[in-house]
């Protein structure tokens, strides 16, 4: 097994609600259940395992990257960056892969709160601070012994049992939900082909997969075939977009806006399409299996002027209708269920695009 395949569960509430207590009379009982726990948190503030005056934290300090310590029993590894965590922060996945995948059954994450793993909230009103379940879908259950404010809600455990949550935990184990398929990877996936199909390898622009209520997009300028899942920028559907996204992004949240049931886009500079959209109508393809899957494409002539403020209901409202479009002078969306539909979608209209491109060529001689 992959250390990246490690079965996890994510604890997520604000600061003072308890989830590190709560976790340290957990882990005791999932112990009692065969369960061997690896534990992984954010620290929102700098942290030391050692201390001046010792020789390795001298050594550190001196400019060693990199101090391991070892004893009988234990042995810790201390890795240093130039940079400050906030404006660098660690890939999850990244972190996940440094543990011994053979030594656990279950990793217990607190803090990371985008983790694309199922999430465990836990809610005391006392803090006045409003709850994360009724924005992310990865939450699967609540800890409380407050009445929950807003319905409806995922299953309440009693904050004040953890029995129940160490059974509740202990059948998600049991019944393999604790390791779903992270979107992302499936996204990245994808990505990764586009150089070895052909004239898709040419289509490169950005492509984001949904999860709830937020989505995954690639960030701005990016290589998408070096992309890896840790690479993509998560954007809240209902908030400001992260600035590291796409410039498309705008167009992806309006599509995920309008189709709740749409799970993909996939925006694409396909040569061939690029150069059907000049023609000034709608494409209809050529080729039978063009015509079969996609029927008659739209060509949206948009004003590059108000691009920022038009085009995303338009390409949306386009989207709704036809699963895909083209922006003349700019290029395919294509938007599907999963990013294999959008793709699949976007190859054929390519071909199609080419086909017809040749047959005019063909006609003029």
């Amino acid at each position: 097994m992959g250390a990246e395949q490690i079965p996890a569960v994510g604890f997520v509430a604000p600061s003072g609600s308890g989830k590190t207590t709560l976790l340290r009379k957990l882990v005791p009982l999932l112990r009692q259940r065969g369960l061997r726990i690896g534990y992984l948190k954010h620290a929102h503030h700098g942290f030391a395992l050692d201390r001046p005056g010792k020789d390795s934290y001298e050594v550190a300090a001196a400019g060693a990257r990199q101090v391991m310590l070892v004893s009988g029993e234990h042995w810790a590894l201390l890795s240093r960056t130039n940079e400050r965590a906030e404006d660098h922060p660690a890939g999850l996945d990244a972190l996940r892969a440094r543990f011994d995948a053979g030594s656990l059954d279950l990793l217990l994450i607190e803090g990371f709160r985008s983790a694309a793993v199922p999430k465990i909230e836990v809610f005391r009103a006392a803090t006045g601070k409003t709850p994360l379940y009724p924005d992310d879908d990865g939450i699967v259950a609540v800890v409380s012994d407050d009445p929950l404010p807003v319905a409806p809600h995922p299953p309440v455990l009693p904050l004040s049992d953890p029995q129940a949550l160490a059974d509740f935990i202990g059948k998600l184990v049991r019944d393999s939900a604790v390791a779903p398929e992270d979107p992302r990877v499936a996204l990245i996936q994808h990505l990764q082909r586009l150089p070895t199909e052909g004239d898709i390898g040419g289509l490169a622009g950005n492509a984001s997969v949904r999860q709830g209520k937020r989505f995954w997009i690639t960030p701005s300028g990016a290589s998408l075939g070096a992309l890896v899942p840790d690479d993509l920028v998560a954007c809240a559907l209902d908030a400001p977009l992260a600035e590291a996204a796409s410039l498309d992004a705008p167009i992806h949240r309006e599509v995920y806006r309008q189709q709740p049931e749409i799970g993909s886009v996939l925006h694409s500079h396909g040569p061939h399409s690029v150069a059907i959209s000049f023609a000034g109508c709608d494409f209809e393809p050529p080729d039978l299996g063009g015509a079969r899957l996609l029927g008659t494409v739209p060509v949206l002539r948009l004003d590059p002027d108000q691009h920022r403020d038009h085009t995303p209901a338009r390409v949306a409202e386009a989207l709704a209708s036809h699963s895909i479009c083209i922006v003349a002078g700019h290029g395919i969306y294509a938007c599907g269920a999963k990013i294999s539909d959008a793709q699949r979608r976007t190859m054929m209209l390519e071909l199609s695009a080419r086909i017809a491109v040749l047959a005019r060529a063909a006609s003029t001689r």
